[in-house]
């Protein structure tokens, strides 16, 4: 058994982030056996550090990326969301399928690099290209220390032509999702234009057998919105709960309120990407309306094409967002802000028991902030400062697991 004692830290616990001052914290192998003010027992070859300093807080996960698009990064500036990410003829889908997958596997595996350095210990990413694409990113995932989940989709999307046919799937194409499923954590669709309802219901069944969840993107354009209106006479939000129960939705831009109480009756958490969906300019997401109605909203980067995947930055650009489209400074609090990027994401991805909150029995998934920092010295609001201040070269150490993995708490 290892142990590491860590004294003399500020640490946030718990999902409220409740600040502990000249803390202690005991990490046996992979796990927080104890984390409070007084000096528990230890083993006499126990690894002791003082972290005077230091601030402790939960990894951050980020809850939606695409990161093979990072291959291609700013390429779709001043494109529209259909121009760029269409899954029949965007320039992403183009730039995919004809780029060398030596190329894309590198791009991942350096991206998935840049998050940990960020003090993003865990995500969730899209996978596009079938078996084969998730097969590419875990090949190219082999070395990364995050805690990653691959979240797969059929390698077939109907024309608009077609899609209010209710044509079913090819028993080819479900054959090649199942086998991509079969080596992922789930299911992520691109969005349910691109699907017919029975095609959603053939989807929905898959997942059910094989026990694992569905993501899917909706509302997150007004022309998707209003595309769904004029060929399906419903909300595309409405139209998904007809197929199935997703366990997440992202992004839900222009999800209506009748939307939100249906996400809202059956437990939906609702992934929001406000940084992705102000680079393509379709709009503002209704986070304030999600957490009003008790929906858990998590935070996401989206496509490295567009953003890169640092969570900081996506948590300042949140709050922001919000209190200047409301006109309210306290539109959100920061500790709202950063359970989006904490607690709610782990709770949505199903993997609470084990990361999101630092609490006793969970892993050690976490990251220590230098508060001597110049940009956090002076700070009279913790949490504040680190979800508008606090910036990746503020991160002193990295632990996952209870191993660091990124820098070092020695002073």
């Amino acid at each position: 058994m290892r142990q590491t004692l860590v004294t003399n830290l500020t640490i946030l616990a718990a999902e409220t982030f409740q600040k502990i001052d000249k803390g202690t914290l005991l990490i046996e192998d992979s796990t927080i056996r104890y984390l409070g003010h007084h000096r528990p027992d230890i083993r006499p070859d126990a690894v002791t550090v003082d972290a005077e300093g230091l601030v402790a807080m939960p990894g951050l996960i980020d809850a939606h990326t695409h990161i093979g698009d990072s291959i291609a990064t700013d390429l779709g500036t001043g494109k529209t969301l259909k121009e760029l990410v269409h899954p029949l003829h965007g320039i992403k889908t183009q730039l995919l399928a004809n780029a060398p997958p030596e190329l894309i596997g590198e791009a991942i595996s350096k991206t998935a690099c840049d998050m940990l350095k960020s003090g993003i210990t865990t995500f969730a990413d899209f996978r596009e290209g079938g078996p084969q694409g998730v097969r590419l990113a875990k090949k190219a995932l082999e070395d990364c220390k995050q805690r990653v989940l691959l979240l797969c989709r059929p390698n077939f999307a109907f024309p608009e032509s077609e899609v209010t046919q209710d044509l079913p799937l090819t028993e080819t194409i479900l054959h090649e999702t199942e086998d991509a499923l079969s080596i992922s954590n789930g299911i992520g669709l691109s969005g349910s234009n691109e699907y017919t309802q029975t095609a959603l219901q053939q989807i929905s069944k898959l997942a059910k057998a094989n026990r694992k969840p569905i993501a899917i993107h909706a509302a997150e354009s007004l022309d998707a919105a209003k595309f769904s209106i004029e060929k399906f006479h419903t909300t595309e939000i409405q139209r998904i709960l007809a197929s199935m129960t997703p366990s997440m939705v992202v992004h839900a831009t222009h999800a209506t309120l009748d939307d939100i109480r249906s996400i809202a009756e059956r437990n939906i958490g609702v992934i929001s990407c406000p940084r992705a969906n102000g680079s393509l300019g379709v709009g503002i997401p209704p986070i304030r309306a999600l957490l009003d109605h008790k929906v858990r909203v998590a935070l996401g980067t989206d496509n490295v094409m567009l953003n890169g995947p640092d969570m900081f930055r996506e948590m300042d650009y949140t709050a922001r967002m919000m209190t200047a489209s409301s006109l309210d400074p306290a539109a959100i609090t920061s500790t709202e802000i950063l359970q989006m990027a904490t607690a709610n994401p782990a709770e949505i991805l199903g993997i609470s028991s084990w990361v999101g909150t630092l609490e006793r029995g969970k892993k050690a998934d976490i990251i220590f902030i230098d508060k001597s920092a110049s940009n956090l010295e002076f700070s009279r609001d913790l949490v504040s400062s680190i979800v508008h201040r606090a910036r990746p070269d503020n991160i002193k150490c990295v632990m996952i697991d209870g191993e660091i993995v990124h820098g070092s708490i020695e002073n």
